[in-house]
Protein backbone atom coordinates (compact mmCIF):
# COMPACT_ATOMS: atom_id res chain seq x y z
CA UNK A 1 0.00 0.00 0.00
CA UNK A 2 0.73 3.85 -0.85
CA UNK A 3 1.45 5.96 2.80
CA UNK A 4 -1.85 7.03 4.07
CA UNK A 5 -3.86 4.31 2.16
CA UNK A 6 -7.26 3.81 3.97
CA UNK A 7 -6.13 0.24 5.53
CA UNK A 8 -9.23 -0.10 7.44
CA UNK A 9 -13.25 0.40 7.87
CA UNK A 10 -12.41 2.58 10.28
CA UNK A 11 -11.51 5.97 8.32
CA UNK A 12 -9.11 7.32 10.72
CA UNK A 13 -6.96 4.59 10.19
CA UNK A 14 -4.08 4.75 7.56
CA UNK A 15 -0.94 2.82 6.30
CA UNK A 16 2.51 3.87 7.33
CA UNK A 17 5.21 2.72 5.88
CA UNK A 18 8.14 1.19 8.73
CA UNK A 19 11.03 2.97 8.66
CA UNK A 20 13.52 -0.15 7.41
CA UNK A 21 11.61 -1.37 4.63
CA UNK A 22 9.16 1.05 2.60
CA UNK A 23 7.45 -2.13 1.20
CA UNK A 24 6.31 -2.91 4.43
CA UNK A 25 3.68 -1.10 6.56
CA UNK A 26 1.25 -1.04 9.50
CA UNK A 27 -2.36 0.05 10.04
CA UNK A 28 -2.81 2.84 12.55
CA UNK A 29 -5.27 5.59 13.78
CA UNK A 30 -4.19 8.66 12.49
CA UNK A 31 -5.35 10.31 14.75
CA UNK A 32 -2.87 11.45 17.06
CA UNK A 33 -1.30 15.20 16.27
CA UNK A 34 2.38 15.41 15.26
CA UNK A 35 3.25 17.35 18.98
CA UNK A 36 2.82 13.88 20.63
CA UNK A 37 5.07 12.04 18.69
CA UNK A 38 8.77 11.81 19.02
CA UNK A 39 11.89 11.32 16.78
CA UNK A 40 13.33 7.80 16.84
CA UNK A 41 16.52 8.32 17.76
CA UNK A 42 19.92 8.30 15.34
CA UNK A 43 21.74 6.32 14.18
CA UNK A 44 19.82 3.25 13.76
CA UNK A 45 16.58 4.42 14.37
CA UNK A 46 15.52 3.06 17.51
CA UNK A 47 12.28 3.59 19.71
CA UNK A 48 12.89 3.73 23.27
CA UNK A 49 9.63 4.36 24.79
CA UNK A 50 7.71 0.09 24.73
CA UNK A 51 5.51 -0.92 22.11
CA UNK A 52 6.60 1.44 19.67
CA UNK A 53 7.83 1.37 16.15
CA UNK A 54 9.79 3.79 13.80
CA UNK A 55 8.08 4.82 10.80
CA UNK A 56 8.01 7.72 8.40
CA UNK A 57 5.04 10.40 8.60
CA UNK A 58 6.14 12.81 6.05
CA UNK A 59 3.06 15.11 7.14
CA UNK A 60 4.58 15.45 10.42
CA UNK A 61 7.91 15.43 10.22
CA UNK A 62 10.59 14.50 7.26
CA UNK A 63 12.36 12.60 9.44
CA UNK A 64 10.80 8.91 11.22
CA UNK A 65 9.08 8.88 13.96
CA UNK A 66 8.36 6.53 17.16
CA UNK A 67 4.47 5.90 16.83
CA UNK A 68 2.70 4.12 19.17
CA UNK A 69 1.54 0.33 18.68
CA UNK A 70 -1.51 0.82 20.23
CA UNK A 71 -2.86 2.72 17.31
CA UNK A 72 -2.16 -0.59 14.95
CA UNK A 73 -4.81 -2.37 17.50
CA UNK A 74 -7.54 -4.06 15.01
CA UNK A 75 -9.81 -2.63 17.38
CA UNK A 76 -9.27 0.42 16.29
CA UNK A 77 -8.41 -0.41 12.46
CA UNK A 78 -10.52 -3.15 11.85
CA UNK A 79 -9.17 -4.56 8.36
CA UNK A 80 -10.71 -3.87 5.42
CA UNK A 81 -10.18 -7.35 3.90
CA UNK A 82 -9.46 -10.51 6.23
CA UNK A 83 -5.47 -11.22 6.26
CA UNK A 84 -5.47 -14.83 4.39
CA UNK A 85 -4.92 -17.28 6.63
CA UNK A 86 -2.82 -20.56 5.86
CA UNK A 87 -5.46 -22.41 4.05
CA UNK A 88 -2.52 -25.02 2.13
CA UNK A 89 -2.28 -27.17 0.25
CA UNK A 90 -3.61 -25.05 -2.59
CA UNK A 91 -5.74 -26.93 -5.46
CA UNK A 92 -2.96 -29.04 -7.78
CA UNK A 93 -2.19 -31.80 -5.66
CA UNK A 94 -4.29 -35.04 -7.15
CA UNK A 95 -4.40 -38.25 -5.71
CA UNK A 96 -1.73 -40.02 -7.13
CA UNK A 97 0.76 -37.36 -6.50
CA UNK A 98 4.01 -38.56 -4.69
CA UNK A 99 7.18 -37.19 -2.91
CA UNK A 100 10.33 -37.24 -3.50
CA UNK A 101 11.35 -40.06 -1.22
CA UNK A 102 15.01 -37.77 -0.10
CA UNK A 103 14.29 -34.75 2.31
CA UNK A 104 16.67 -31.62 1.44
CA UNK A 105 17.44 -29.17 4.59
CA UNK A 106 15.44 -25.76 4.22
CA UNK A 107 16.45 -23.99 7.52
CA UNK A 108 18.82 -25.95 9.95
CA UNK A 109 22.24 -27.37 10.02
CA UNK A 110 24.65 -28.50 12.02
CA UNK A 111 22.94 -30.25 14.67
CA UNK A 112 21.33 -27.94 17.60
CA UNK A 113 22.70 -24.69 18.43
CA UNK A 114 21.51 -20.86 19.08
CA UNK A 115 23.44 -19.33 15.95
CA UNK A 116 21.20 -18.37 13.56
CA UNK A 117 22.32 -20.59 10.73
CA UNK A 118 20.74 -23.39 13.24
CA UNK A 119 17.44 -24.49 15.12
CA UNK A 120 17.01 -25.91 18.86
CA UNK A 121 13.80 -28.01 19.53
CA UNK A 122 11.93 -26.53 16.82
CA UNK A 123 8.26 -27.13 17.28
CA UNK A 124 5.76 -25.39 14.49
CA UNK A 125 6.16 -23.79 11.13
CA UNK A 126 4.20 -21.35 8.09
CA UNK A 127 5.20 -21.57 4.58
CA UNK A 128 4.79 -18.50 3.33
CA UNK A 129 3.55 -17.67 -0.71
CA UNK A 130 7.50 -16.95 -1.30
CA UNK A 131 8.52 -20.22 -0.06
CA UNK A 132 9.82 -18.21 3.00
CA UNK A 133 9.65 -20.67 6.19
CA UNK A 134 8.83 -19.35 9.52
CA UNK A 135 9.68 -21.61 12.37
CA UNK A 136 9.00 -21.74 16.06
CA UNK A 137 12.43 -22.01 17.08
CA UNK A 138 11.61 -23.46 20.61
CA UNK A 139 14.13 -23.98 23.05
CA UNK A 140 16.23 -20.81 21.27
CA UNK A 141 12.68 -18.55 22.57
CA UNK A 142 12.25 -17.12 19.22
CA UNK A 143 11.44 -17.41 16.02
CA UNK A 144 13.21 -17.81 12.99
CA UNK A 145 12.35 -16.56 9.17
CA UNK A 146 13.92 -18.23 6.37
CA UNK A 147 13.95 -17.04 3.01
CA UNK A 148 14.18 -19.77 0.04
CA UNK A 149 17.76 -20.37 -0.49
CA UNK A 150 19.03 -19.34 2.57
CA UNK A 151 22.17 -21.01 4.74
CA UNK A 152 20.84 -18.76 7.67
CA UNK A 153 17.60 -17.72 9.45
CA UNK A 154 16.67 -14.13 10.36
CA UNK A 155 15.40 -13.24 13.57
CA UNK A 156 11.79 -11.90 13.65
CA UNK A 157 10.58 -12.48 17.26
CA UNK A 158 12.18 -12.94 20.47
CA UNK A 159 15.82 -14.41 20.86
CA UNK A 160 16.42 -13.06 23.93
CA UNK A 161 16.09 -15.27 26.50
CA UNK A 162 13.35 -16.94 28.09
CA UNK A 163 10.93 -14.89 29.60
CA UNK A 164 7.76 -13.33 29.53
CA UNK A 165 8.65 -9.01 28.94
CA UNK A 166 7.28 -8.17 25.51
CA UNK A 167 10.10 -8.75 23.62
CA UNK A 168 10.46 -12.16 24.89
CA UNK A 169 9.03 -15.23 24.03
CA UNK A 170 9.02 -18.80 26.22
CA UNK A 171 9.23 -21.75 24.73
CA UNK A 172 7.28 -20.73 21.25
CA UNK A 173 5.15 -23.75 19.69
CA UNK A 174 3.59 -22.58 16.54
CA UNK A 175 3.21 -19.37 14.56
CA UNK A 176 1.05 -17.79 11.56
CA UNK A 177 1.76 -15.24 9.28
CA UNK A 178 -0.89 -13.22 7.80
CA UNK A 179 -0.85 -11.41 4.32
CA UNK A 180 0.86 -8.40 5.82
CA UNK A 181 3.52 -9.98 7.32
CA UNK A 182 2.00 -9.52 11.26
CA UNK A 183 3.40 -13.08 13.12
CA UNK A 184 1.07 -14.32 15.67
CA UNK A 185 2.94 -16.52 18.21
CA UNK A 186 1.24 -19.72 20.33
CA UNK A 187 3.74 -18.51 23.26
CA UNK A 188 3.00 -21.56 25.61
CA UNK A 189 5.20 -20.87 28.47
CA UNK A 190 3.99 -17.57 28.83
CA UNK A 191 0.29 -18.67 28.74
CA UNK A 192 -0.64 -16.03 25.85
CA UNK A 193 -0.42 -15.03 22.25
CA UNK A 194 1.46 -12.56 20.84
CA UNK A 195 1.39 -10.49 17.84
CA UNK A 196 4.53 -8.62 16.36
CA UNK A 197 4.10 -6.31 12.90
CA UNK A 198 6.73 -6.90 10.56
CA UNK A 199 9.83 -5.41 11.86
CA UNK A 200 8.67 -4.70 15.54
CA UNK A 201 11.33 -5.22 17.85
CA UNK A 202 8.21 -6.05 20.66
CA UNK A 203 5.23 -8.39 20.37
CA UNK A 204 1.69 -7.53 22.03
CA UNK A 205 -0.54 -9.92 23.89
CA UNK A 206 -3.60 -10.26 22.25
CA UNK A 207 -4.77 -13.25 23.68
CA UNK A 208 -3.77 -14.22 27.39
CA UNK A 209 -4.86 -16.63 30.49
CA UNK A 210 -4.87 -19.26 28.01
CA UNK A 211 -3.31 -22.94 30.28
CA UNK A 212 -1.12 -24.46 27.93
CA UNK A 213 -1.75 -23.05 24.38
CA UNK A 214 0.03 -25.16 21.54
CA UNK A 215 -1.33 -24.88 18.13
CA UNK A 216 -2.90 -21.94 16.14
CA UNK A 217 -4.52 -21.79 12.83
CA UNK A 218 -6.41 -18.29 11.29
CA UNK A 219 -10.20 -18.99 9.62
CA UNK A 220 -11.20 -16.77 6.57
CA UNK A 221 -12.24 -14.60 8.92
CA UNK A 222 -9.70 -13.77 11.22
CA UNK A 223 -10.42 -15.46 13.85
CA UNK A 224 -7.91 -17.45 16.06
CA UNK A 225 -8.25 -21.19 17.02
CA UNK A 226 -6.03 -22.27 20.23
CA UNK A 227 -5.38 -25.78 21.56
CA UNK A 228 -4.83 -26.49 24.91
CA UNK A 229 -3.31 -29.10 25.40
CA UNK A 230 -3.32 -29.33 29.17
CA UNK A 231 -7.36 -28.69 29.27
CA UNK A 232 -7.92 -30.36 26.14
CA UNK A 233 -10.00 -28.10 24.45
CA UNK A 234 -10.03 -25.88 21.38
CA UNK A 235 -11.20 -22.25 21.58
CA UNK A 236 -12.60 -19.91 19.07
CA UNK A 237 -10.94 -16.17 19.96
CA UNK A 238 -11.39 -12.76 18.32
CA UNK A 239 -8.00 -10.32 19.60
CA UNK A 240 -8.94 -8.55 22.42
CA UNK A 241 -11.49 -10.65 23.81
CA UNK A 242 -11.07 -11.71 27.44
CA UNK A 243 -12.96 -14.75 26.75
CA UNK A 244 -13.01 -17.87 24.22
CA UNK A 245 -15.84 -19.57 22.56
CA UNK A 246 -15.08 -23.39 23.26
CA UNK A 247 -15.59 -25.00 19.59
CA UNK A 248 -13.43 -28.99 20.68
CA UNK A 249 -13.61 -29.88 24.31
CA UNK A 250 -12.90 -33.55 26.13
CA UNK A 251 -9.94 -34.01 24.14
CA UNK A 252 -6.93 -36.03 24.90
CA UNK A 253 -4.12 -33.88 24.62
CA UNK A 254 -4.25 -31.55 21.09
CA UNK A 255 -1.44 -30.81 19.68
CA UNK A 256 -1.58 -28.76 16.27
CA UNK A 257 -4.88 -28.01 14.42
CA UNK A 258 -6.25 -26.67 11.31
CA UNK A 259 -9.15 -25.11 10.00
CA UNK A 260 -10.38 -25.83 6.00
CA UNK A 261 -11.95 -23.53 4.04
CA UNK A 262 -15.40 -25.05 5.07
CA UNK A 263 -13.69 -23.81 8.72
CA UNK A 264 -14.23 -26.84 9.42
CA UNK A 265 -11.88 -28.16 12.76
CA UNK A 266 -9.27 -30.98 12.43
CA UNK A 267 -7.25 -31.64 15.66
CA UNK A 268 -4.15 -33.95 16.38
CA UNK A 269 -5.02 -35.67 19.68
CA UNK A 270 -1.75 -36.76 20.68
CA UNK A 271 -2.74 -38.81 23.47
CA UNK A 272 -5.69 -40.68 21.88
CA UNK A 273 -3.23 -41.58 18.97
CA UNK A 274 -6.02 -40.18 16.11
CA UNK A 275 -6.99 -37.20 14.29
CA UNK A 276 -10.56 -35.92 14.99
CA UNK A 277 -13.20 -33.60 13.00
CA UNK A 278 -15.46 -31.37 15.12
CA UNK A 279 -18.69 -32.08 13.95
CA UNK A 280 -21.05 -29.89 14.89
CA UNK A 281 -20.91 -26.91 17.43
CA UNK A 282 -21.88 -29.05 20.85
CA UNK A 283 -17.93 -29.66 21.06
CA UNK A 284 -18.26 -32.98 21.82
CA UNK A 285 -19.11 -35.00 18.79
CA UNK A 286 -16.54 -35.66 16.60
CA UNK A 287 -15.35 -38.11 13.82
CA UNK A 288 -12.51 -40.18 13.46
CA UNK A 289 -10.44 -39.92 9.83
CA UNK A 290 -7.56 -41.08 11.18
CA UNK A 291 -5.80 -43.59 13.46
CA UNK A 292 -7.80 -44.06 17.00
CA UNK A 293 -5.30 -47.27 18.75
CA UNK A 294 -1.23 -46.59 18.78
CA UNK A 295 1.30 -49.26 17.04
CA UNK A 296 3.33 -48.11 13.46
CA UNK A 297 0.23 -49.81 11.26
CA UNK A 298 -0.58 -48.16 8.55
CA UNK A 299 -4.35 -47.81 10.03
CA UNK A 300 -2.92 -46.97 13.21
CA UNK A 301 -0.52 -43.84 14.52
CA UNK A 302 1.52 -43.12 17.93
CA UNK A 303 1.14 -39.50 19.20
CA UNK A 304 0.58 -37.68 16.41
CA UNK A 305 1.11 -33.70 16.35
CA UNK A 306 -0.12 -32.22 13.46
CA UNK A 307 -2.54 -32.59 10.59
CA UNK A 308 -3.43 -30.74 7.63
CA UNK A 309 -6.42 -31.28 4.81
CA UNK A 310 -5.57 -30.52 1.32
CA UNK A 311 -9.45 -29.31 -1.28
CA UNK A 312 -9.42 -33.33 -2.14
CA UNK A 313 -9.89 -33.99 1.74
CA UNK A 314 -6.80 -35.41 2.52
CA UNK A 315 -5.44 -36.26 5.21
CA UNK A 316 -1.63 -35.22 5.63
CA UNK A 317 -0.47 -35.89 9.31
CA UNK A 318 3.08 -36.11 11.49
CA UNK A 319 3.11 -38.89 13.31
CA UNK A 320 5.65 -38.68 15.68
CA UNK A 321 6.55 -41.40 17.74
CA UNK A 322 6.62 -43.28 14.40
CA UNK A 323 8.97 -40.82 12.69
CA UNK A 324 6.40 -40.40 9.80
CA UNK A 325 4.23 -38.24 7.76
CA UNK A 326 1.26 -40.37 6.56
CA UNK A 327 -1.31 -39.73 3.79
CA UNK A 328 -4.90 -40.50 4.64
CA UNK A 329 -7.48 -40.11 1.72
CA UNK A 330 -11.18 -39.43 1.86
CA UNK A 331 -13.23 -42.09 4.02
CA UNK A 332 -9.95 -44.68 4.13
CA UNK A 333 -9.04 -47.04 6.88
CA UNK A 334 -5.71 -46.93 6.57
CA UNK A 335 -2.73 -44.74 5.20
CA UNK A 336 0.23 -44.06 3.23
CA UNK A 337 3.97 -43.18 4.07
CA UNK A 338 4.67 -40.63 2.30
CA UNK A 339 8.42 -39.27 4.00
CA UNK A 340 10.39 -40.98 6.27
CA UNK A 341 8.85 -43.95 8.08
CA UNK A 342 12.84 -45.51 8.08
CA UNK A 343 13.43 -45.51 11.78
CA UNK A 344 14.34 -42.66 13.49
CA UNK A 345 17.50 -41.43 12.08
CA UNK A 346 19.35 -38.13 10.49
CA UNK A 347 19.65 -39.58 7.13
CA UNK A 348 18.07 -37.54 4.21
CA UNK A 349 15.50 -40.35 4.00
CA UNK A 350 14.64 -40.41 8.04
CA UNK A 351 12.47 -38.42 10.19
CA UNK A 352 13.17 -38.06 14.00
CA UNK A 353 9.77 -37.15 16.00
CA UNK A 354 8.14 -34.98 13.32
CA UNK A 355 6.30 -31.72 14.91
CA UNK A 356 4.61 -29.89 12.12
CA UNK A 357 3.60 -30.01 8.78
CA UNK A 358 2.76 -27.99 5.58
CA UNK A 359 2.50 -27.38 2.32
CA UNK A 360 3.87 -24.57 -0.13
CA UNK A 361 1.56 -23.17 -3.21
CA UNK A 362 3.22 -25.80 -5.35
CA UNK A 363 2.15 -28.66 -3.34
CA UNK A 364 6.14 -29.35 -1.75
CA UNK A 365 6.22 -30.83 1.71
CA UNK A 366 7.90 -29.04 4.36
CA UNK A 367 8.27 -30.82 8.11
CA UNK A 368 9.69 -29.70 11.17
CA UNK A 369 12.08 -32.29 12.10
CA UNK A 370 12.08 -31.90 15.60
CA UNK A 371 14.83 -34.33 16.36
CA UNK A 372 17.44 -33.64 14.17
CA UNK A 373 16.75 -29.95 14.85
CA UNK A 374 16.20 -28.95 11.13
CA UNK A 375 13.37 -28.08 9.09
CA UNK A 376 13.45 -31.19 5.59
CA UNK A 377 11.42 -30.59 2.14
CA UNK A 378 10.27 -32.98 -0.23
CA UNK A 379 9.28 -32.21 -3.51
CA UNK A 380 6.47 -33.05 -4.64
CA UNK A 381 6.10 -35.16 -8.09
CA UNK A 382 2.64 -34.58 -10.19
CA UNK A 383 3.41 -36.48 -13.54
CA UNK A 384 0.60 -38.85 -12.63
CA UNK A 385 -2.00 -36.18 -11.91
Amino acid sequence: MSQYDQCSLNSICGCLHTINNIDNSICVSLWLTCSELVSCASPNNMCYAPDHICVHHPQCYDHPVCYPLSQANQQICPPMITSSPPLKPSDGICENAIWSTNGTTVAGSDGLGSALYRLYGPWGLFVDDYQSVYVADSKNHRIVKWIKGASSGQLVAGGKGSGNNNDQLNHPSDVVVDSDGTIYISDTENQRIQQWFQGAKVGKTIIKDILSPVGISQDKQGLFYVSDWRKGEVRKWRIGATTGQLVASRLGGPRFLFIDRNQSIYVAEERRDRVIKVDDTSATQFSILAGGSLGDGLDQLLQPYSVIVDELGTLYVADTNNHRIMRWTRGAKSGKVIAGGRGIGSRYDQLSYPHDLSFDLSGNLYVVDYGNHRVQKFTIDKSLC
